[in-house]
């Protein structure tokens, strides 16, 4: 081999190095961004629960971003820009889950492909529909408002065979898996089919023995919530109830006193509200009053479908303020309870 011919080997061997070395830095530059974004924990890292993150209709993704670096501790915030400069996808809205030790790439393809994790609504017996919506509406994308207008919507409830009137009340109580992005129409669908699902075949033959619809139940149940904090004794205040109602005497009960007079802090019924001109007093009004006081408890309303049989027709909050009630078969047995009750109220300078 010439010199020449050596002197141009030596220049291909060192362009081929010099190639080789670079594939080999861009390899490990690729392989290392590709092991950071696509494997390697990025946000929630070494959490030990996941971070709900929520996206709204209009989120864009400076707004997002922003968001992240508030509420989600990330290892290498950076890239996911990196990420939505490349090909930026719009991200969709939603309740997402960001799990222990997220990945960029993962969180990246959950937000633009809309992978939404269920949340838990859960929502107690409240006393007004008002205080309904917000509870409900507080955990959902839609607010007070849209749940409001969703279930006082005549047109769509009439579509699920429902009344505007009575479906708020009628609602169940209780812990269900949905979608936080649902829609009002949705959520009306999925109460109605909770209502349908509540009132089976059990629970409406139940009803029927004792002679009341479950819309009568619920209210029922309403004011058997309001006599009582105990659930222990539920049975027997719908059995007290249902005995008079049977035999076609007032129900000359306290709950509906306050309801009618606007004030449930009342912890003292005095003649002047027994007065009150309403619907709602059933001291004045015999039979059920026209809708429950408060969206039952399931506990109550099964205490009402469970009823105890026994002979009682009063009752009276015991003396001792224990919540529980003493019961009584006839009126003189009730004054004397009813006196003790008194004196005891007086003795706390209760008015």
């Amino acid at each position: 081999m010439t010199l020449s011919e050596r002197m141009k080997s030596s220049k291909m061997s060192k362009v081929l190095g010099g190639l080789l070395l670079l594939l080999l830095i861009l390899g490990g530059v690729a392989y290392y961004c590709y092991h950071r974004i696509v494997l390697s924990p990025n946000y929630n890292v070494a959490g030990v629960e996941s971070i709900r993150f929520n996206i709204y209709p209009g989120d864009k993704w400076g707004d997002i971003l922003a968001k992240l670096d508030k509420e989600v501790p990330s290892r290498y915030g950076e890239d996911l820009r990196r990420l939505i400069s490349l090909k930026e996808y719009p991200p969709r809205y939603g309740s997402y889950l960001i799990l222990p030790d997220m990945s960029t790439l993962s969180l990246y393809r959950a937000f633009i492909r809309g992978r939404e994790t269920a949340i838990k609504l859960r929502f107690n017996s409240v006393r007004t529909p008002q205080d309904l919506y917000e509870v409900i509406g507080g955990q959902l994308m839609i607010g007070a408002d849209g749940v409001r207008n969703a279930m006082t919507d005549s047109i769509l409830l009439a579509q699920e065979g429902l009344s505007a009137s009575t479906f708020t009340y009628s609602v169940v109580p209780n812990t269900y898996e949905v979608y936080w992005s649902i829609s009002a129409e949705e959520l009306v669908k999925r109460l109605s089919k909770e209502i349908r699902r509540f009132w089976d075949e059990e629970r409406s033959k139940k009803a029927e023995t004792i002679g009341l619809s479950p819309y009568d139940v619920s209210i029922l149940a309403s004011i058997v919530q309001e006599e009582s904090a105990k659930v222990d004794e539920y049975d027997d205040i719908a059995g007290l109830y249902l005995n008079r109602l049977r035999i076609n005497m007032p129900l000359q009960a306290d709950p509906t006193v306050k309801y009618a007079v606007g004030d449930f802090s009342l912890r003292r019924i005095l003649h002047e509200h027994l007065k009150t001109p309403s619907p709602y007093n059933t001291y004045l009004v015999t039979g059920l009053p026209p809708s429950p006081i408060r969206i039952p408890s399931i506990q109550a309303i099964d205490g009402v479908l469970n009823a105890a049989q026994h002979d009682y027709l009063y009752m009276c909050a015991k003396e001792d303020f224990s919540g529980y009630h003493n019961f009584a078969v006839s009126y003189n047995e009730h004054l004397m309870n009813a006196r003790r009750y008194a004196k005891a109220l007086n003795d706390r300078g209760i008015k």
